[in-house]
């Protein structure tokens, strides 16, 4: 990647760009296309409604500080023991996985009349001896999506996880994933294989805090965090993992963000961050560890941030 100057001009010009009202347009429209998705679902499948899902924004859409590289990614929560009851059955070691890539070209209505016909016999659909699994719904809502997308849209599955990339649907380079997994007692459970079960992860932790955090300092918090975002994609080419970061913010004591230059409140942080040793960093996720301790942050984040901070100080 070609080098960039992180100068003032950057710095503010990334701070300003305000993604509010694009955010907010990806939002309501993944909603409604699931919405529309999960009532004609629910018609076929007793495992699913309305009343017993929960869509959940995963990654740097919870707190707003988005970048034109971020993935829109969700998950969608199916509160229901009898299909946790089936997937725990479900060996992932002998489960053949489908992949598949759809492109609903211009003539994708022809070919849909004669789907609309069979939608009956769409649907992977084996409710009698208790096989279906989160897997045969992220089947089943794959194929019920394509009939609340535009004809350009481009959707693909690999996995519990459904994408969809469409200008005409979201916005040029948009791109959208969904994954399905378990919900109960507010936590989102997804199934790891027959030896290791479930891993569990409760947002109410990460939300309270990230409400704080603002309500502390003010929105220099989400500007900075959406600064970091950007530069961490420079140094590394992928975005970061998006608690990691909220981690390392809600860390930053609150004086450093009153600066009414963002460009000066970068600089102290950058400053702090470059003296401090972050594994002394609890997660935002779970206050009760370390940015180390906690699985679902990956311990390749140090590597990629400690590689942003030499960017940012001219050393690579």
């Amino acid at each position: 990647m070609a080098n960039i100057v992180i100068d003032r001009e950057l710095i503010e010009n990334i701070a300003k760009k305000n993604n509010e009202e694009y955010f907010q347009k990806i939002n309501d429209k993944v909603s409604l296309i699931l919405t529309n998705a999960i009532e004609n679902l629910s018609n076929k499948i007793p495992f699913i409604s309305l009343k017993n899902v929960v869509l959940q924004p995963y990654n740097e859409i919870m707190s707003g500080a988005v970048t034109d590289n971020t993935i829109f990614h969700y998950l969608l929560g199916i509160e229901n023991a009898q299909l946790e009851l089936n997937t725990l059955k479900t060996s992932l070691f002998w489960r053949n996985f489908k992949s598949r890539l759809k492109y609903a070209w211009e003539n994708r209505r022809k070919k849909r009349k004669k789907k609309d016909k069979k939608q009956d016999n769409l649907l992977n659909i084996d409710l009698n001896n208790s096989k279906y699994s989160i897997y045969n719904l992220a089947d089943d809502l794959f194929e019920t999506l394509r009939l609340y997308l535009k004809e350009t849209s481009i959707i693909y599955q690999d996995n519990n996880v459904v994408y969809i990339v469409g200008k005409d649907d979201f916005g040029v380079n948009c791109k959208i994933k969904i994954e399905t997994c378990f919900y109960s007692n507010d936590y989102f459970k997804f199934y790891i294989g027959k030896r290791k079960g479930f891993e569990k992860i409760n947002f109410t932790c990460r939300a309270n805090c990230l409400q704080e955090k603002v309500r502390d300092v003010g929105s220099n918090f989400i500007k900075m965090l959406t600064i970091f975002n950007v530069l961490y994609f420079y140094a590394n080419n992928e975005n970061p993992n998006a608690i990691f970061m909220e981690s390392v913010l809600y860390n930053i004591p609150d004086k450093l963000f009153e600066e009414k230059s963002i460009y000066n409140c970068f600089l102290k942080i950058v400053n702090y961050l470059t003296l401090k040793p972050i594994n002394n960093f609890n997660s935002i996720n779970d206050l009760g560890l370390k940015i180390y301790e906690d699985k679902m942050l990956g311990s390749e984040q140090q590597v990629g941030f400690l590689k942003m901070l030499r960017m940012i100080a001219g050393k690579n």
